[in-house]
């Protein structure tokens, strides 16, 4: 008896041992056996549908494609049994949010996690040696990592596409070097600036507006006999009425058909509204009928293909990026697709483009099926060429001597970027515009022969090539920023060329694209125009300056909340252009991740009240900036913060200042981690309390004595 008394007190410290070793959050993780299919210890394919995956103990390896394009699961356990996570593994898990892995893993294959979005955190444990190519890659929404000092072997393409990544690691280590590495690299990746925190694929959880700034008119959704049908066929974007859309995954809710569209099938999706998660002013997909705007369909999982009306001159950035859309066919008209258009459409496989293109922007159409299918087996493309409505879209050859076929009218943005074998290079006489950095990076690049009808060379066309002496066609009426080096003596056989910029000059962190006039020293920020007005600008390291115009009337801000808010201009708004420049006197339009912050008295009509701030975006549409009053120095204030330097109007709403709710622009960084931390002490103190009272029952037990036992009995 007493023998099996010490053995139940063996037991009962046991378990204690094994729930110290469980996390609070994965402790309800189970998973039937049968979902696993195995061969001796490596997982083959895992074949169930649960949430929470909890691998088994026996398993020693994580087979090729073991997890992947699992939809289901969102939590994976890894015991320390688990040594290797071979390639592709977990790739495309969209669902996965959550992965602990096990102490006794050693590397992280290949593709072993591309493409997982949901991932926001992950810790490496410290017997990890190698974390392979493109193992993180495109986990657009991983925001954390920590790296052990152990890890002496992470590939360069590791954590491509990871815009919000930051890295947590021993100074000094492998990982430490690499991150700096990293974070330089970051910042060129193409969503960085543009969409660092917009919602990837969540259901609407659009706050109630903070700002309520004026009545908005209820306009209903068109009704539709069949919505059920609506979603995932050829969709026609047109202006014939508004439809409201899940702003956080623009989902059509209902929509029209548009007078002129024959398939039987194709449905219209008129012009549809987006309202922003931090704004309580809706916004449109399609502007005046001309601009797909800004992100207006991006990670929309819903579009298959997608067919314009005629009317659209420009594709906005983002517009379609990271969307499921596999057939495009824009219009004859469209002249501009802007930077990031179709940015990883991995599903993307056919693009038809018009002959009225004239520019396409860099990372319009990269990472697309499309292109890549190109660039690696030749598909779709004429020879080494793939060209599409006159626009040479990629190049795949590797020959010294290159001449562009005759017909093509627009070279693409860095379309043959870095191909630094190419020595000679021919220009065809039908050739109109050479996009953005084109040939920029081909060092070999010695000899250059341009057609006569060539218009346009836009910015680092050339650069870091090694051209000497070159001259220019007289038809040429544009030369872009940094096109060719300085070293390139130039001679024109026509008038001088306006000297031009392209958009992605105007972006505070694109730096080295502008030209600059003499330095100054003092860091921060300048105000010209305006009396009693400060600004600052975060991470500034050197001098700019704001220019500010007061602006009387202005028929793109009347227009703006006309078709935002349909009303007027506030009545007494106060108007203000704004302009941020550095040396290079280049406006400053796209701030990325820097804010600007921009205090200003108060207009004396305004007085006592609450206000707004009101701004206008790239695609012309309104916008609130957050925005709060204050007092300083006895005067009264309002204090804004924006990334974006635009036409603004200041307006007063009628309510008493005394009232107004200061409007949180930004949580500090370390307070959602807290508030997390505090939801989770309830459960810890919960197990720490059983494994206590296990372990004192598990003593009790093992180390009484049988004349204690029977005492204890006598006495009762």
């Amino acid at each position: 008896m007493k023998r099996n008394k010490r053995l139940w007190g063996i037991l009962f410290i046991i378990t204690a041992l094994i729930i110290t070793q469980l996390p609070v959050s994965e402790v309800d993780a189970a998973t039937s056996a049968s979902d696993f299919r195995m061969e001796g210890t490596t997982l083959v394919k895992y074949r169930g549908t649960e949430k929470s995956v909890s691998v088994p103990d026996t398993v020693e390896i994580i087979g090729e494609g073991a997890f992947e394009n699992n939809t289901s699961v969102e939590l994976v356990v890894l015991p320390k049994s688990v040594k290797k996570i071979e390639a592709y593994a977990f790739w495309g898990c969209d669902s996965l949010e959550k992965v602990i892995l096990g102490k006794g893993l050693t590397e992280v294959g290949d593709f072993a996690f591309t493409k997982c979005q949901g991932l926001k955190d992950m810790s490496i444990p410290g017997n990890v040696r190698n974390i392979g190519i493109q193992a993180f890659a495109d986990c657009v929404n991983l925001e954390n990592i920590s790296i052990p000092p152990e890890v002496t072997s992470i590939h360069d393409t590791a954590f491509d596409g990871c815009s919000k990544l930051v890295f947590h690691c021993e100074e000094g280590s492998f990982a430490d070097k690499y991150s700096e590495n990293f974070y330089e690299k970051q910042k060129e990746m193409p969503e960085y600036e543009d969409v660092p925190d917009y919602p990837a694929n969540e259901p609407d959880s659009t706050p109630e507006p903070e700002i309520p700034i004026v009545t908005i008119p209820s306009i209903p959704p068109v009704s539709d006999e069949d919505n059920s049908s609506l979603l995932g066929s050829t969709m026609v974007v047109g202006n014939q009425a508004v439809v409201f859309i899940d702003n956080t995954s623009p989902t059509v809710f209902s929509s029209d058909k548009t007078e002129g569209t024959d398939s039987p099938g194709e449905k219209a999706l008129t012009e549809t509204v987006l309202t922003s998660p931090h704004e309580s002013i809706p916004k449109y997909s399609i502007v005046d009928g001309r601009l797909v705007v800004d992100q207006a369909y991006y990670r929309n999982n819903e579009i298959r293909s997608v067919a314009l009306p005629s009317g659209i001159v420009e594709i906005g950035q983002f517009a379609f990026a990271r969307s499921l859309v596999e057939n495009i066919s824009l219009p004859d008209g469209v002249e501009n697709i802007c930077y990031g258009a179709f940015y990883h459409c991995d599903a993307l496989k056919q693009a038809e483009l018009p002959q009225s293109i004239m520019n396409v922007a860099p990372k319009a159409f990269s990472h697309t099926l499309w292109v890549d299918n190109f660039l690696e087996n030749g598909e779709g493309g004429s020879g080494d060429f793939l060209i599409s409505g006159g626009v040479l879209v990629a190049y795949r050859g590797n020959s010294a001597q290159v001449t562009v076929p005759e017909g093509v009218r627009v070279i693409a943005a860095e379309a043959f970027m870095n191909h630094s074998e190419m020595e000679n290079l021919i220009l065809p006489e039908s050739l109109l515009v050479v996009g953005e950095g084109a040939f920029e990076g081909c060092s070999g690049l010695k000899n250059l022969t341009l057609g006569e009808a060539l218009q346009k060379i836009k910015d680092r066309a050339f650069a870091d090539c090694s051209l000497v002496d070159l001259k220019l066609p007289a038809g040429v009426v544009e030369i872009g920023l940094k096109a060719f080096d300085d070293i390139v003596q130039l001679s024109f056989s026509g008038e001088m060329p306006d000297m031009t910029y392209e958009a992605s000059a105007q972006r505070l962190s694109n730096e080295k694209y502008r030209n600059y006039g003499e330095r100054t020293e003092d860091a921060g920020v300048s105000v010209t125009g305006a009396e009693n007005m400060s600004a600052s600008l975060t991470g500034a390291n050197k001098s700019y300056t704001l220019a500010v115009v007061r602006v009387e009337q202005s028929s793109e801000m009347e227009k703006a909340f006309f078709r935002n808010l349909q009303t007027s201009i506030p009545e007494g708004a106060v108007l203000y252009d704004l302009s941020l420049t550095d040396s290079s006197n280049i406006p400053l339009t796209k701030l990325g991740r820097q804010l600007l912050t921009v205090t200003m008295p108060v207009p004396e009509a305004f007085g006592g009240q609450e206000l707004r701030v009101a701004a206008l975006d790239r695609n012309g549409q309104l916008e609130l900036i957050a925005s709060e009053v204050i007092l300083l120095d006895g005067v009264e204030s309002v204090r804004f913060q924006t990334n974006h330097v635009s036409l603004i109007a200041v307006y007063g709403t009628g309510v008493s200042s005394e009232n107004v709710r200061i409007v949180n622009m930004s949580a500090p960084k370390g307070e959602e981690g807290r508030i997390a931390s505090l939801q989770k002490q309830p459960l810890l103190i919960v197990k720490w309390l059983m494994i206590v009272t296990l372990f004192i029952i598990g003593i009790w037990f093992a180390l009484r004595k049988q004349g204690t036992n029977k005492l204890l009995r006598h006495k009762i």
